[in-house]
């Protein structure tokens, strides 16, 4: 397996391990915690590509290749030199699950949520579902679970390329029969240059449904409605207020809860407690509903499951509380998620208590892109430490933005750029006007800068 180490790589690594095939692999970019848990898992892999790593443990059978492995790559080079049977992570995830009822969620946001908790739902109705996430479900301890191969499985819809070779959207590989599309936004623009690009791969995806499939929109989101209009599927829509599913009530708040009164077709009426806040998390638990509902789940005890959901790893995760100052660690990357991050955030804590948000754009393409979406995107937080833009991918595009320039974008917010995770605590420790929540946010964990403030602090 190449680029072994990845989110969705090292989960396909591991349930492949449980079916008794032994696994190797490489990968250049490889840290902690998944380098400790492949070991442990008794998979032998090298942190470094060479074409030496194909006769390291023997020659392969398969060669699995990761969405990060580069075209050019002395590894994948000698593989397909050898002739070696070569297939995508979503490939090798698509014949996982061929003969099995496949949902895909699938939208610019929210989507790791949505499917890790319909997965849950789906357990919690008993029917031990399989899954594969794009980051760890912390109630499954997983990124991808087979569970019991007579059940549905459940695909968070990676719209991203699928590898070097092949630059289709990872999601036209699962043939779903129900697609949850929870909204429509450019994203991605290293790859997709406008909306109508980003469009384009969602509209491949709907238009290959079959007639029997279901689809289920968000009924509040302009950009999914108007992609269901072409679809051949049944649709269902969704929405707080009206649609196929919907609220009865308005949303009650107790704690970091949310209480939803939910009514859906066939006279389904179900009360659902979901330990998440903000807006954005109860649409996005109609739509995890309407799902496991869809694949077979009972209403009442899908509902029931949410009470208990954890949640994916790094979405609004609370770290810990020390002296009236509690952490949170986030993946939010893109403006839109930094809105409802802090929206949340706020129906958590109220207006008087301090809301400091440590913040990291992520790759210098989406943030030119997205730069104008900044104006607006901290409003709600009292302070927002800002630190340098995470290359990822990109560090050839050193330069072409920076998150001065962000800083200079955004609007209505104190702002203090630093250079580093070591500046960012200094800052958050002199800031600290107790009680206070601190939001940090990034995809790839800004030096662990939450867990080490938290350690700081206490």
């Amino acid at each position: 397996m190449l680029g072994i180490c990845g989110y969705a790589v090292s989960g396909l690594a591991l349930a492949l391990v449980g079916l008794g095939y032994r696994v190797t692999g490489a990968d250049e970019d490889a840290y902690p915690p998944t380098t400790d848990i492949l070991r442990s898992a008794g998979v032998e892999f090298a942190d470094f590509h060479s074409r030496s790593n194909l006769e390291r443990w023997g020659q392969p059978d398969l060669v699995v290749l990761g969405n990060q492995v580069q075209a050019g790559n002395p590894e994948l080079a000698a593989a397909l030199g050898q002739d070696l049977p070569v297939v995508s992570e979503a490939e090798a995830q698509g014949m996982l699950a061929a003969y099995r009822r496949r949902a895909v969620v699938c939208g610019t946001h929210g989507k790791t949520t949505t499917a890790s908790l319909c997965a849950w739902m789906l357990e919690g109705a008993g029917l031990e579902p399989g899954f594969r996430l794009g980051s760890t479900s912390r109630d499954f301890g997983a990124t991808v679970r087979l569970g019991d191969l007579r059940t549905p499985f459940v695909f968070e819809g990676d719209e991203y390329t699928t590898s070097a070779l092949d630059h289709r959207a990872k999601f036209l590989h699962w043939s779903p029969e129900v697609v949850t599309l929870l909204n429509l936004e450019l994203d991605h623009p290293d790859i997709y240059p406008d909306l109508d690009a980003y469009r384009a791969p969602y509209q491949e995806l709907l238009s290959g449904m079959p007639e029997s499939g279901l689809l289920l929109v968000n009924g509040e989101d302009q950009g999914a409605t108007e992609l269901a209009e072409s679809c051949p599927a049944v649709v269902q829509r969704w929405a707080l207020e009206t649609g196929d599913w919907h609220l009865s009530a308005a949303v009650a708040v107790e704690g970091r809860s949310q209480l939803l009164e939910v009514v859906g077709p066939a006279e389904v009426r179900v009360s659902l407690r979901l330990p998440m806040l903000g807006r954005h998390n109860a649409s996005n638990a109609l739509g995890a509903l309407a799902t496991a509902v869809a694949l077979g789940a009972r209403p009442e005890l899908a509902a029931d499951a949410a009470a208990d959901y954890q949640g994916a790893a790094r979405r609004f995760e609370v770290l810990g509380q020390t002296d009236g100052v509690t952490v949170v660690d986030d993946y939010a990357h893109h403006p839109t998620k930094l809105r409802a991050t802090i929206a949340a955030a706020r129906q958590w804590v109220g207006s008087e208590q301090q809301l400091i948000l440590v913040h990291v754009p992520h790759t210098y393409s989406r943030t030119l892109a997205l730069l104008p979406e900044y104006r607006d995107a901290f409003q709600g937080a009292d302070l927002v430490v800002l630190g340098p833009i995470e290359p990822a991918r990109e560090r050839n595009l050193e330069g072409s933005v920076s998150s001065q320039d962000v800083a200079a974008a955004a609007q209505g917010t104190e702002l203090v750029l630093v250079g580093s995770a070591e500046e960012a605590i200094e800052v958050v420790k002199q800031r600290l006007i107790r009680p206070s929540l601190v939001v940090c946010s990034s995809v790839r964990g800004f030096d662990q800068v939450a867990s080490r403030l938290l350690a700081a602090l206490a």
